[in-house]
């Protein structure tokens, strides 16, 4: 299966109101030495997509709510959405179905 195809796969999933993204670690980039854990998302919600970005040193994790870096915005069209995270560092090939805990 090409990008292009799995690219279009989770974006129908996305269309049909299904949340899509993936969680990894990564190196800081403030300080590359260290790594933080990364969570990306998005869904379709009342005709609105919704990109999700989350960042938190894995030590602060006790405490995420004072260290944590959390972003959802809203966006009218797929391509915006995927845009913005895309500027957060994510990679749409990644993208697929949450197992466990969903970020909405």
């Amino acid at each position: 299966m090409s990008h292009q195809n799995e690219e279009l796969v989770w974006k129908k999933a996305v269309e049909r109101g299904r949340t899509r993204g993936y969680e990894c670690m990564r190196p800081k980039p403030n300080a590359p030495e260290k790594q933080e854990f990364i969570q990306y998302a998005m869904r379709k919600k009342d005709g609105s997509y919704q990109a999700y970005f989350f960042a938190v040193d894995p030590q602060d994790v006790h405490i995420v709510e004072d260290c944590a870096e959390e972003e959802l915005l809203t966006f009218d069209d797929f391509d915006k959405a995927l845009q913005y995270l895309c500027s957060r560092g994510a990679d749409p090939a990644r993208f697929a179905p949450f197992k466990g805990q969903k970020p909405f």
